[in-house]
């Protein structure tokens, strides 16, 4: 490739980049502006947009008019989203309030015993190293002992306020349904109607973005779009490895609810900042203090094997998936996570991604 054409690129995408910002930026305004009332309509486009491709799949084998497959298509997608809603939120109300009612008699039989024998070991040692002409300080250590069993107690009161916080605050949804079902009416409504016109729709939208940008446009949206659904592949299959390992440990501790706890915790492996340790850790803790020493050997095994898994195939599974090597991926994500949280775990891998394929495409040269 000469030099004009790699200038020529280069412009091209440097044009396409500033328009899609400016796009953003527009968005962005809008939704902050007027987010709520807009927000079923931008839905029922996304399911409309979701669903284009089987409607027209469908039309064509079946040569049955588009308008009647796409009212029936829509119809039977929000059937099936309110089935599945209903069964899982269901179970999930009853384990709310299962969770709840045990975490308060996990507290109550594990956490304040263990904190008492603490605190009952604090006033013994006073006894050992302040004898009895040195009460001031033998009594300053029992008056902290007393005022921790005093604050173990309360924090047991706060613990059951919290769980019945919980069960009433799940009870009051229910004033929110009647509006929640509203919305849910008006985005049923204008799905069906977009999908009719979706094509128009799409063509109209096109027609926006000037001929000569079309392209970068498409092949920008590509990429982002194909990187971004690799990315939730690649953390969907590590969530899936993760939840298996702990189901299957939790099972062989014969801990009650294992899919439900498995799940909890598998969900903050996802999150770096919080990560399995947040609930693993401290639970071995406290079944070592409590005495139950096989409990807590294999609760701390669990969390150690968890960690070592992860952190093997994070960065092969996501670097595979967005084309990158994991020598280089590891690196991405540590500063990512070290300089933008959270979000930085998952966009400088994708920036650098992105940079790559541009590179690989000769549109800018920054590697050999």
């Amino acid at each position: 490739m000469n030099r004009e054409e790699r200038l020529r690129r280069q412009k091209e995408f440097l044009i396409s980049f500033a328009f899609g910002a400016v796009w953003l930026v527009i968005l962005w305004v809008v939704l902050k502006a007027a987010g709520s009332v807009l927000f079923p309509f931008l839905a029922a486009f996304a399911v409309a947009a979701l669903l284009a491709g089987a409607v027209k799949f469908i039309t064509e084998r079946t040569h049955i008019k588009r308008g009647i497959v796409a009212v029936t298509t829509v119809l039977f997608f929000y059937i099936l989203l309110a089935a599945v809603l209903y069964f899982a939120g269901s179970y999930l109300v009853r384990l709310i309030y299962d969770l709840t009612r045990e975490l308060s008699v996990f507290f109550s039989d594990t956490v304040v015993p263990v904190m008492q024998r603490f605190y009952q070991w604090v006033e013994r040692l006073s006894v050992v190293f302040y004898p009895v002409g040195q009460t001031e300080k033998t009594q300053g250590l029992q008056d902290v002992g007393a005022e921790s069993a005093q604050t173990i107690k309360n924090a047991g009161k706060l613990m059951s306020g919290i769980s019945d916080g919980v069960i009433d605050g799940v009870s009051g949804m229910a004033a929110g349904i009647p509006g929640f079902f509203m919305k849910l009416l008006i985005t049923v409504i204008a799905t069906v109607f977009m999908e009719l016109e979706f094509p128009q729709i799409r063509a109209f939208l096109k027609r926006q973005i000037p001929a000569e940008y079309q392209r970068a446009f498409r092949d920008g949206k590509n990429y982002v779009t194909g990187t971004m659904g690799k990315c939730i592949i690649s953390y969907c299959l590590i969530f899936g490895i993760t939840f298996a390992e702990l189901v299957a440990g939790l099972f062989l501790l014969g801990i009650k609810n294992a899919f439900a706890i498995a799940f909890i915790i598998a969900v903050l492996d996802i999150l770096p900042v919080l990560g399995t340790g947040t609930v693993l850790i401290p639970w071995a803790v406290l079944a070592f203090a409590s005495g139950r020493i096989s409990t807590g050997v294999g609760v701390f095994a669990l969390y150690l094997v968890i960690t070592v898994v992860r952190n093997l195939i994070e960065p092969k599974l996501v670097g595979k998936q967005m084309g990158l090597s994991p020598v280089i991926m590891l690196p991405c994500m540590l500063i990512g996570l070290k300089f933008f949280g959270i979000i930085g775990l998952f966009v400088v891998p994708l920036l650098v991604s992105f940079l790559k394929q541009l590179n690989d495409r000769g549109i800018i040269k920054m590697f050999r």
